[in-house]
């Protein structure tokens, strides 16, 4: 058993920032209040596709404290460039990607409902909003498209004269011929077309931006989970003043979940009115207004197959996928279907063939990128849905097609068709402890005990693996020794997450000094050179891992001037060297960590209404080594409530033919409530940690995302499987569930 230091790895210890959040001293972007200080609204296309044929802004220059409006005219005036995008992918031709640009105010078109097109800046948010309703538009609706299945029709109005067939980037992996020939010869083939509902974040804070210019030069405070990339992008791209004439402060995030990692148009043009008014300028956003233009996430059409032998034994797994990305790509938005979220498809398991084709297709919806998971979760859900569908075609039942075929510990490291390699991982291991803990053999009473209450019962596993961490491999942080304590400054981004806790524990572990000593400083660009940011739950696996590289730096130092300082003796070392040392830690790691877990659910549904209630939820996690457990039970169990959320009530929807956005607020967006799950139980295994990394950690934050969809999906059709329910696309809301129990003659 490993020896856990006080307040060191492995230390259930509180989190260090929750006292500010708790006393009301936390400090968001809308804290901030500079004096002279205007506030701006912008003005938002009704229409989900429109040419914009006027913009008359004089009725609203003239009201009261107006000081500004701003349309594309002022952005062309000021040269300032569309928002960039990772061209990662190509187009099927093999030529690169042509999106819309995606301008800070709309250009010529509005392309999604919500889209900015002016912004009126005023000495309150009041007189801002009343000016912005007198802006007149002129308008010339235009035919829309919000179905990505509808999209790649030839008859289907167009996004994008690029892509005449709404279809923006092409990926492809896997030899097609040999796939083709393992399911000629498969004994039994399962099939499945899955919807993978679209959802959106709804973070506590909404997002929000300060912009003021001081001597020619930008600074923008935002809730920016990757500030680094958003200085580059402004400075380099954007404004074309070079980056280091753009400062980035993030303070306090309530909340990013992906949504809040790269640059919103909104941010761009509250920069140019604050340059061009000589004053700063301010917006929040409301939450109307969240729903209408943050990013979105998932949205996939999938047909997937899996071909067996007669033993069980999976031959070859073929999946296509239409991929919506909106009407504008947005920074990853044709990354996460395509490169990111497809590295695990294969789950847990021995496929030895795989064939996998993405169309990234646009429609006349919000742009999506990254949330929670960011692609894992929809190539997880494929896979689950389709074990327990093979189990169905073949009569083996469902965990003894799984332990036939995960690859054993033995085999590790282990390449998957895919070309990743897993380095770690016990997963028949996990997938025992789970069932045990879940009394997975127990539930026939249970189901027994709900039937006679009237109630359908089911119950439904899923293995999950995912990919973290290392699409941006490089981290570096600055270790700043006093006499008064210790400051680590890291260009990772605490948003809620808890790493001011964990990356002080790894002090406390690698240096003896007390918690209390440890300053976690992040979140400005003047302040921290580079940084990578946070996203992809690579903040622990890689930012941790240079801390204790800048505290093995440290070490070095001290011993080659004659002193072996612990605890408190590190700050008498500080006062004999000045009164100050720093030092630097840098890593890179080799490769990617793969958590991985197995969670099981058990429902009960109402006969009479189709409302489905989780009654247990069990999970097994295996995420490497664990600095701080209460954090990592924490994100666990937030992760699956989000899952069981998408599952079960969550879903931004459009009208398929006009592109109005319905789930514009609460009232229709039905995020999951604090009685949604009677009983969590979450627990962790640290028997495989990661080779990739020094901490040995594999990231934590995203596996209930991952893990909870097709577990809850399983069991409540599991539970409807008696009266012959085979498929329900997700969210399973209580009139999706009730319309099949009655289509199926229940």
């Amino acid at each position: 058993m490993r020896h856990v230091a006080s307040g060191g790895i492995g230390a259930p210890v509180a989190r260090v920032e929750d006292r500010r959040f708790v006393t009301g001293q936390g400090r968001f972007t809308a804290d901030n209040a500079p004096s002279g200080m205007l506030h701006a609204a912008f003005v938002r296309s009704p229409h989900a596709h429109a040419l914009i044929v006027a913009i008359d802004t004089a009725a609203a220059r003239a009201m009261p404290g107006v000081r500004g409006v701003f349309t594309h005219a002022d952005l062309e005036a000021a040269d300032v460039k569309p928002l960039p995008f990772a061209p990662m992918i190509k187009r099927a031709d093999g030529k690169p990607m042509q999106p819309p640009a995606r301008h800070a105010l709309a250009s010529g078109f509005a392309r999604h409902v919500g889209e900015a097109v002016a912004m009126v800046v005023a000495d309150s948010p009041q007189a801002a909003q009343d000016a912005a309703e007198m802006v007149a538009i002129e308008w010339e609706a235009q035919d829309a498209v919000a179905d990505v299945r509808d999209a790649i029709s030839a008859d289907a109005p167009r996004v994008n004269a690029a892509a005449p067939d709404n279809a923006l980037g092409w990926f492809e992996r896997g030899d097609a011929a040999a796939v083709d020939a393992a399911f000629a010869m498969a004994a039994h083939v399962a099939r499945i077309q899955v919807v993978n509902n679209r959802v959106i974040a709804n973070a506590l804070e909404p997002r929000a931006a300060l912009a003021d210019w001081s001597d020619r030069r930008l600074t923008l405070r935002i809730g920016c989970q990757n500030p680094h990339l958003a200085r580059q992008q402004l400075g380099d791209i954007i404004f074309g003043i070079g980056a280091e004439r753009v400062r980035v402060i993030v303070e306090d995030i309530g909340g990013g979940f992906g949504a809040k990692s790269f640059l919103y148009p909104e941010y761009v043009a509250v920069a140019l009115a604050a340059r061009a008014l000589h004053c700063p300028v301010r917006w929040v956003a409301s939450r109307a207004e969240a729903f209408l233009a943050d990013s979105h996430g998932r949205d996939n059409a999938s047909d997937a197959e899996l071909a067996l032998d007669g033993e069980g034994r999976f031959l070859a797994l073929r999946v296509k996928t239409l991929a919506n990305v909106g009407a504008y790509l947005s920074y990853l938005g044709a990354v996460i279907p395509t490169l990111a979220g497809t590295k695990p498809l294969a789950g847990v398991y021995r496929t030895p063939l795989l064939r996998l084709e993405v169309q990234v297709v646009q429609t006349h919806t919000a742009p999506v990128e990254a949330y929670r998971g960011a692609g894992r979760p929809e190539a997880i859900f494929l896979m689950e849905r389709l074990v327990d569908a093979a189990a169905r075609v073949s009569g083996i039942d469902a965990n003894t097609l799984r332990r036939k075929n995960m690859i054993a510990k033995s085999e590790m490291p282990f390449m998957t068709a895919m070309g990743e390699v897993y380095d770690s991982g016990d997963f028949a291991r996990v997938m025992t402890l789970a069932l045990d803990a879940a009394d997975w053999d127990g539930h026939l009473e249970r189901r027994l005990d709900a039937h006679s209450r009237g109630r359908l019962a089911g119950r439904g596993l899923a293995y999950f693996i995912e990919s973290t961490g290392a699409a941006n491999p490089v981290e570096s942080v600055r270790l700043e020794l006093t006499t008064a304590g210790i400051a680590i400054y890291s260009g990772t981004q605490n948003m809620g997450q808890g790493l001011e806790t964990a990356y002080a524990q790894l002090v406390v572990d690698r240096l003896g000094v007390p918690l209390d000593q440890v300053r976690i400083v992040q979140g400005d660009t003047d302040q921290i050179a580079r940084g990578g940011g946070s996203g992809g739950s690579r903040s622990l696996f890689i930012g941790g891992s240079a801390i204790l590289h800048a505290c093995e730096a440290l070490h070095a130092q001290a011993q080659a001037a004659g002193a072996n300082p612990r605890g408190t003796g590190w700050f008498e070392y500080a006062a004999a060297r000045g009164g100050r040392v720093e030092v630097e830690g840098k890593v890179k790691v080799s490769a990617f960590s793969w958590p991985n877990g197995c969670h099981i659910c058990e429902v009960e549904i109402d006969r009479d209404t189709g409302a489905v209630e989780v009654t247990r939820f069990t999970a097994i996690d295996d995420v490497g080594v664990v600095v701080n457990p209460v954090i990592v039970h924490g994100q666990a169990e937030g992760a699956i409530v989000q899952g069981i959320g998408q599952a079960l009530s969550e879903a931004i929807v459009y009208e398929r033919a006009t592109g109005q956005l319905q789930s514009g607020s609460f009232m229709d967006y039905a995020l999951p409530r604090a009685g949604a799950l009677r009983h969590v139980d979450v627990r962790l295994d640290e028997t495989s940690p990661c080779t990739t990394n020094p901490l040995g950690a594999k990231g934590a934050g995203e596996g209930g995302s991952i893990g909870a969809p097709p577990a809850v999906v399983n069991a409540v059709l599991d539970a409807l499987a008696p009266l012959g329910v085979a498929h329900l696309d997700m969210p399973l809301t209580a009139p999706r569930v009730w319309r099949a129990m009655r289509d199926a003659g229940a």
